[in-house]
């Protein structure tokens, strides 16, 4: 009677959380925009245990049922329920597709940048809608007054992405990368800041550091680096395309100039969907053909838009908040503690992202011995249902623990390493 009466209770919890996300099949098999106003709610969690909240979020992502999913740190899993609004939301453009686009469709989509502004913690009017991190950084780099010999403070751990923006000011306007060789693992938040510090020059004009490294899933001490820079002439560009959806970000807080990051990792939104803040103080200074419409999402320079793309980026920009941005950032680190354990166990391997609480972040990887290549193991991974991502600058493995993965899955993924080391 006993276990009769907690499943009652669970199914309860759960009939309430799957009618707090709002939206019906019938709303969306009818499209009406109304129905999809509200966006994605989780508001019901609360009621829930860990366990539970994140056991649903696992069933509610378009993920294969039987794979295990460690690579949210390449491109994430989208919720079904924001997919299949998007879905049904461009079948409705098609029936119709000027008065859509710029009528009701269009006012929706604008409503997304009030939402990514409250999801990093920024006014709107600080906020533009880009494709991806790339998008932005380069909006940035592109739209800057420059002089030859200006110099660009970076690190050898940058995506390819950010890089690029960089490599444009280096060849058409004549201005010197340095970039800091990192070490890994990071200490200490310490050492991170003197090796800013003894890279610093006074022909520093730009510093581009990664919120979280793609590469060792190191957390740079943004907030820290900022304080150090104040009153120099020199514009802090942070690559956040690791970052929100993951720990909760704040761009006030960390008082950077400028922070891009994409919708479709982490954050778990529409592929093609990104974000980028610039600080109120330093707007007169990016002066991009893309921004010379304005920053609302469709603009004389912008051109159309891929509404229902981004009208689904606000959208699960609402769903993380709804589940708590510190909620996720809390299991997202219990995750990677776990995996950390586990793989401190092995024998012949190096873990190389940092064991400091305030250096790591849910990312964590780890190089392989002499003999054992990472592509070998990543397509045998692969054959087993199981995803991760190779590094081939240190012959290593990144693993990417979010929300809605196990530590059975962890576990998963040592049984497989164990044959190769």
């Amino acid at each position: 009677m006993d276990n009769v009466i907690k499943e009652n209770k669970l199914l309860d919890k759960r009939r309430g959380l799957l009618k707090a996300v709002g939206i019906s099949t019938v709303a969306l098999m009818s499209g009406n925009a109304k129905a999809f106003s509200q966006g994605v709610d989780f508001n019901n969690s609360s009621t829930l245990s860990d366990d539970e909240l994140f056991a649903e979020v696992r069933k509610q992502v378009m993920l294969k049922d039987d794979l295990i999913y460690l690579n949210t740190g390449t491109l994430g899993p989208a919720p079904k329920v924001v997919m299949d609004k998007v879905f049904t939301l461009m079948k409705r453009l098609e029936a119709n597709p000027a008065a859509e686009n710029f009528g009701p469709m269009g006012r929706e989509m604008e409503k997304s940048r009030a939402k990514l502004a409250k999801f990093l913690g920024a006014q709107e009017d600080e906020i533009i809608l880009t494709r991806n991190t790339t998008e932005g950084i380069n909006t940035v780099c592109s739209g800057i007054d420059w002089q030859a010999g200006d110099e660009i403070l970076t690190t050898n751990h940058e995506h390819g992405g950010a890089e690029t923006g960089l490599n444009y000011l280096a060849s058409t306007k004549g201005s010197v990368i340095k970039k800091m060789t990192m070490p890994y693992p990071a200490k200490s938040k310490a050492e991170l800041l003197d090796l800013v510090k003894s890279h610093l020059t006074d022909k520093t004009k730009i510093l581009l550091l990664s919120h979280i490294e793609t590469v060792t899933g190191l957390r740079w001490p943004i907030k820290d680096v900022a304080e150090m820079i104040k009153g120099r002439d020199i514009l802090f560009i942070v690559d956040g395309a690791q970052a929100p959806g993951m720990i909760n970000v704040d761009v006030h807080e960390l008082d950077c100039d400028v922070y891009a990051c994409s919708g479709h990792k982490w954050i778990m939104g529409p592929k093609e969907t990104g974000v980028l803040y610039l600080k109120k103080s330093i707007q007169k200074k990016i002066n991009s053909v893309f921004l010379s419409g304005g920053y609302k999402t469709y603009t004389a320079a912008t051109g159309t838009r891929n509404a229902p793309n981004i009208i689904g980026f606000g959208d699960v920009a609402e769903w993380h908040m709804a589940i708590g941005k510190d909620r996720i950032e809390k299991r997202c680190m219990e995750l990677a503690a776990y995996c950390y354990e586990q793989l401190s166990k092995l024998d012949g391997i190096k873990i190389i992202t940092s064991n400091d609480p305030e250096l790591g972040t849910a990312i964590v990887s780890f190089s392989l011995p002499d003999g054992v290549n990472n592509g070998d193991l990543v397509r045998a991974m692969r054959e087993r249902n199981m995803t991760i991502k190779r590094l081939p600058q240190y012959n290593a493995i990144r693993v990417s623990n979010h929300m809605f993965t196990t530590n059975a899955d962890v576990d998963k993924m040592i049984a497989i390493l164990k044959e190769y080391i």
